[in-house]
This record gives C-alpha cells, sequence and structure tokens, in this order.
C-alpha cells in the first residue's frame, strides 16, 4: 500500500523554508501565528486566519524542510472526521470548513509534518 505524502514547497511567497527553525507558534482567538527564522537569519511571522485546528508535534526549535498546503477535501481521513464531527456538533458551519486548508510544516529528517494547521488563509509578514 502506497503512503500519500504532503508534497514540500520549498518556498512561502519569499521566504525560504528548507533548514529554517520554527521559533514559536502563538494561538489566539481564531488565529495563529508561527514565528520563523530562516536557514539564514532573516525572521518571518506566518498568520493563519479563521484557523479551525492546530495539531502541534513539538514543532518550537525544530528545523523545516517544507510546507505543504491541502484542501481540506483532500487531508487525511482522521482529521476531516474530526472535523466533521465539529460540524456535526454545530460548532463548525460546513462552508467555514469547505473553504479551509491544511498547512501542514514538514520536519526536514523524517519528511513527516510537525505542525499541521487547519486555516482558511495564511499571511506572511518579515
Amino acid at each position: 500500500m502506497k503512503k500519500n505524502r504532503i508534497s514540500n514547497d520549498l518556498f512561502a511567497g519569499d521566504v525560504p523554508l528548507v533548514d529554517g527553525i520554527i521559533e514559536q507558534v502563538v494561538l489566539l482567538m481564531d488565529e495563529a501565528k508561527v514565528y520563523f527564522t530562516t536557514d539564514s537569519g532573516s525572521k518571518a511571522v506566518f498568520t493563519f486566519h479563521q484557523t479551525l485546528s492546530v495539531w502541534d508535534r513539538r514543532s518550537a526549535g525544530q528545523e523545516i524542510g517544507g510546507m505543504g498546503t491541502l484542501p481540506i477535501q483532500y487531508c487525511g481521513l482522521l482529521l476531516r472526521e474530526r472535523l466533521l464531527n465539529d460540524v456535526q456538533a454545530g460548532e463548525l458551519e460546513q462552508q467555514t470548513l469547505d473553504d479551509a486548508s491544511v498547512y501542514s510544516f514538514i520536519n526536514s529528517w523524517s519528511e513527516e509534518p510537525i505542525l499541521e494547521i487547519v486555516a482558511a488563509e495564511m499571511t506572511i509578514s518579515s
């Protein structure tokens, strides 16, 4: 059985991701911020708007090898089921879920996601 892997984007906007470090993840009401330092020492802040869910696998201080972005319709079954449960419980609107994407910061060594954020949009400031 072939395992689906998220394809890695090596840049997010103009920010090079390879060998960069996630410094800090800050969760706010409907927003998540990821403070990031590139391999060359430049700083960037990824802001995720209308954040629905965050799965953090001790990402702070870890080096990443890229970022994957996937529409919610194509993400793994377990993740979709968790969010659909929120829709069924009335905690989340179906349209909001349909508009979301999964943003995955990929570990440079294991090539597995270490931080996944489900949100409607991502912006980057440096």
